[in-house]
């Protein structure tokens, strides 16, 4: 797949009660955690969205970049997925969760060169899949919403649906999530 072919999705998260403000927001190393992913990704395929959960969040978008709101609101990333695949123009997308801000697009080509004729690639941890950094074909939307339909709103179990390929990862560093506030305090020392 060609990286022309793909539209990043950077996902902003729910309500962020660990954080205690929205982590979208919160301030890295001078910058905001969105504006963090946004310069990250801005240049990646053909273009980066955002997924904003609830309608009124759009207006955290920033100028050229289009917001994505939830069509089954209330359903945690798996909505985010379904409606940023519906949403985006081409046959693949590539999910960032913007709590993550040591992933790269390096980090992003082994998923792509890896996904083949498979449906998604996400990298596994300890043998845990990470889905909200991988990259996932348009054809996942109608499970995503079956899925939803029946209840099941738990983006793992997506993978289990659909064709994953698996790259196992030892090295859980770029995975360094920022959630709480001692994890931004950490990240504030490593950036």
């Amino acid at each position: 797949m060609k990286k022309s072919e793909l539209t990043v999705q950077i996902m902003l998260g729910g309500p962020s009660k660990r954080m205690g403000t929205d982590k979208a927001l919160v301030t890295l190393g001078g910058k905001t955690l969105l504006e963090r992913a946004v310069d990250t990704w801005k240049d990646y395929g053909a273009g980066v969205q955002l997924s904003v959960g609830a309608p009124e969040r759009k207006a955290l978008a920033p100028a050229g970049t289009m917001a994505v709101a939830d069509i089954y609101p209330d359903r945690g990333p798996l909505a985010g997925l379904h409606a940023g695949l519906r949403a985006c123009a081409t046959s693949w997308m590539l999910l960032v969760g913007v709590n993550f801000p040591f992933l790269t697009p390096a980090q992003a080509d082994v998923l792509r060169d890896a996904i083949g004729d498979a449906d998604a690639c996400v990298y596994t941890l300890g043998g845990q899949p990470q889905p909200l950094f991988g990259v996932y074909r348009k054809r996942c939307m109608s499970y995503a919403e079956t899925m939803m339909l029946n209840g099941d709103y738990d983006i793992h179990n997506l993978l289990g649906w659909v064709n994953t390929v698996y790259i196992p990862l030892e090295d859980a560093a770029p995975f360094r999530s920022v959630d709480t506030p001692a994890d931004l305090e950490e990240a504030q020392h490593l950036i």
